[in-house]
């Protein structure tokens, strides 16, 4: 691959992370009766708009993947470039997993329509935990990429620190579902905290591709 396509794809380190968070925020807050604190991203792919939000992950999902490939060309030698890539790939396989075995309903979305368990609603969790433990083995195996370089001292810290709020917040999410679920604390905020996990998690991915695009030597 050339240097200039290798450049041009990288971007997609960029854009992917923005768009999957911008769609998913926007069409959120414009659908009627839709509560982005207490609904997932995954559960705007039900009831109104549900297209979008599909389309949001399977197309986010397929870049994802072509971007783990690039940036393992990119990272080039060691370890943790691999397993970093690799784990990149997971994180959108994640997603298109997430796309193509719909959430079931729940959480009172899509309105009417009662809460049920499916085999689809089974793997499309598989999809979501592998979504999200991704991102935090990206950021570790990652954080440890540039370990003898000075220049990515606080890149690391960054790296820990961003893996230790996407777990947290994730586990909040599970906890605040769970009691909503049993009614324990109906319409608790276990979407808010999922999109708090996704965003950190997108705006590491974003901060590396910038850091990787404006600095050629930090791979050698």
């Amino acid at each position: 691959m050339s240097t200039v396509w290798k450049k041009r794809l990288l971007k997609l380190g960029i854009i992917v992370p923005i768009s999957l968070n911008g769609v998913a925020t926007v069409d959120a807050l414009t659908r009627s009766e839709f509560n982005p604190i207490r609904h997932w991203i995954s559960h705007q792919s039900l009831g109104e708009r549900g297209w979008l939000g599909t389309w949001n992950l399977l197309l986010s999902g397929t870049l994802i993947l072509v971007f783990s490939i690039v940036l393992k060309l990119t990272l080039e030698s060691g370890k943790s470039a691999v397993w970093g890539s690799i784990f990149m790939g997971t994180f959108g396989l994640g997603l298109l997993i997430a796309a193509l075995f719909p959430i079931d309903p729940g959480l009172n979305w899509p309105p009417g329509l009662p809460a049920s368990r499916s085999v689809s609603g089974q793997i499309h969790d598989i999809g979501g935990a592998l979504v999200f433990g991704s991102l935090i083995a990206v950021c570790l195996v990652l954080s440890s990429k540039f370990k003898e370089s000075s220049d990515w001292i606080r890149w690391r810290v960054y790296s820990i620190l961003s893996a230790l709020v996407v777990f947290a917040s994730f586990v909040l999410c599970s906890i605040f579902v769970a009691l909503d679920f049993s009614n324990v604390m109906p319409s608790a905020p276990s979407g808010l905290f999922e999109r708090i996990s996704m965003a950190v998690g997108c705006l590491w991915i974003v901060l590396l591709t910038l850091r990787l695009l404006g600095n050629k030597e930090s791979t050698n």
